[in-house]
């Protein structure tokens, strides 16, 4: 319980860094790339985190405006996430940091829809899941989906 309270006093200070920042959408790139405690999980390995979700859930809600030179730093991580999580999608937090990382850095239609659909798959348990999809643009693909979907189960 006290980890619990030191972690969201440490999540707090990051949200609060972010919305007095001139860039925050760099700033957040930073954090996740260069963490102060690195999570080692082999070469060029990025880990998103709890932490790193709550940063990317309160950029999506600013949505402040993308330089282009952000945007490509976003598509370097986001080819690195999607490598990693191509291999681990036992856990739902990488996988949704992904998905929050197209949508805030405007990276969605560099990326398959079908494979980026199927994602959704593995963070319908977040709460910010069925928001991200609507702000994805991704809603026109749904009925499809389920349908390829349960004909795959049949």
């Amino acid at each position: 319980e006290e980890f619990d309270e030191l972690e969201s006093d440490g999540n707090d200070v990051l949200v609060n860094l972010l919305a007095s920042s001139s860039d925050p959408l760099k700033d957040v790139l930073d954090i996740i790339q260069y963490p102060l405690i690195p999570q080692c999980k082999g070469d060029n390995v990025v880990i998103i985190d709890e932490c790193h979700i709550v940063l990317l859930e309160k950029l999506m809600r600013i949505s402040p405006h993308v330089k282009p030179h952000v945007r490509e730093e976003a598509m370097k991580l986001a080819l690195n996430l999607k490598a990693y999580i191509g291999e681990n999608t036992e856990n739902s937090v990488p996988v949704l940091g992904f998905l929050l990382l197209l949508s805030i850095y405007g990276l969605v239609n560099s990326f398959n829809e079908d494979e980026v659909l199927k994602l959704f798959g593995f963070v319908a348990q977040h709460k910010i899941a069925v928001e991200l999809f609507g702000t994805m643009g991704l809603a026109h693909k749904i009925s499809g989906y389920i349908f390829l979907d349960c004909a795959e189960k049949l």
